[in-house]
């Protein structure tokens, strides 16, 4: 099996022709978009994860608006080459890298390369939701034991479950009683240690 941070070549590709890959670069607050239009015009393919929604205003007018889900980051897919072009724009701070990955002969880590198949899922999932998308940085697992941080039941403590409907629970244990649960936010939670 092929780890996914590798990149092979396919039918059809060149030898010693680099393939495109999915980089993140980080931009300026409540930029996103408007970098996402300046690198489209200059020909790179890029998407800001963002999702459309209908806002309503006191006087009962709607807009439809593009809400950006995850801030400061823009999804570029280039080859290398094309990167070093790309990160010395005057609107693109940095690369994001893969701190999990261990550091190169600079001592430094390697950039991070998002698979097409994760790309195609997060473009999936922001197009076809019928609610509002979040993005939460935090690695919960089933079974991890959380703790709510804001809302109606904060201070609560469980554990995360999956249920028949397969959403995601918060379950409070009563002992020889059996368990509490409540659909939440996930969002609303965080990992007590």
């Amino acid at each position: 099996m092929i780890p996914e941070h590798t990149t092979t070549l396919g039918v059809g590709d060149a030898v010693g022709v680099q393939s495109s890959k999915w980089f993140v670069a980080f931009v300026g607050h409540n930029t996103e978009k408007s970098c996402r239009d300046r690198l489209q015009q200059l020909g790179y393919e890029c998407y800001v994860a963002s999702q459309e929604e209908i806002h309503e205003w006191k006087n009962g007018r709607k807009k439809k608006v593009e809400r950006v889900v995850i801030s400061t980051l823009l999804f570029i897919r280039v080859t290398e080459k094309q990167r070093r072009e790309v990160v010395n724009l005057p609107f693109i701070k940095y690369f994001l890298t893969d701190k999990a990955r261990p550091v190169n002969a600079f001592g430094r880590h390697p950039l991070a390369v998002i698979p097409d198949s994760q790309m195609q899922q997060l473009r999936f999932m922001l197009f076809n939701a019928e609610d509002s998308v979040t993005f939460v940085s935090e690695h919960l697992r089933l079974g991890d034991h959380i703790r709510v941080a804001r809302g109606s039941l904060k201070g609560l403590e469980g554990n995360v479950v999956r249920y028949k409907d397969g959403a995601s629970y918060l379950v409070a244990q009563i002992e020889s009683l059996g368990y509490a649960m409540v659909k939440i936010a996930i969002e609303d939670v965080e990992i007590k240690q």
